[in-house]
């Protein structure tokens, strides 16, 4: 019994030796496609296309569709940068215009066209963000 006590601890102290041989290295084996994704750039420099919760700008509602589609005309004529939408929730024809992460952007539209298209006001709705647009058009006045 004793026999195997002292050899159970000559390999314990063996293996201890073993490793104080160590060179400090890892090598580690990974798939090569890891790289790839590790040294990806940081998705906030990524463009961006998809649908997000934002604010437009409501400036009809009621039942007529031809009246719908008259103002929302008017509006595309004036404004002809700005997306607009003619959306039908049963029985009502909305036109909302505008894609707007923040409130307080689609304030700054409200303001310009509530005199002209009364009543308007700001609604809450999945709106569609492109950051691709204006990433283009920086990098071209950067040019």
């Amino acid at each position: 019994m004793k026999y195997l006590f002292f050899v159970l601890l000559l390999g314990c102290t063996l293996g201890a030796a073993a490793q104080e041989s160590d060179t400090g290295y890892v090598n580690v084996h990974a798939d090569p496609r890891l790289a790839l994704v590790v040294n990806k750039p940081a998705s906030a420099n990524r463009p961006f296309i998809g649908k997000v919760r934002g604010f437009r700008v409501q400036i009809y509602n009621g039942n007529d569709r031809k009246k719908a589609s008259q103002i929302k005309l008017e509006f595309m004529r004036q404004f002809s940068g700005i997306r607009s939408y003619l959306v039908y929730n049963n029985p009502q024809f909305r036109v909302r215009v505008g894609d707007f992460r923040s409130r307080k952007d689609a304030l700054d539209l409200y303001n310009k066209l509530s005199a002209q298209f009364n009543p308007s006001m700001v609604v809450p709705d999945v709106v569609n963000i492109n950051t691709v647009r204006k990433n283009k058009e920086s990098s071209e006045d950067n040019d």
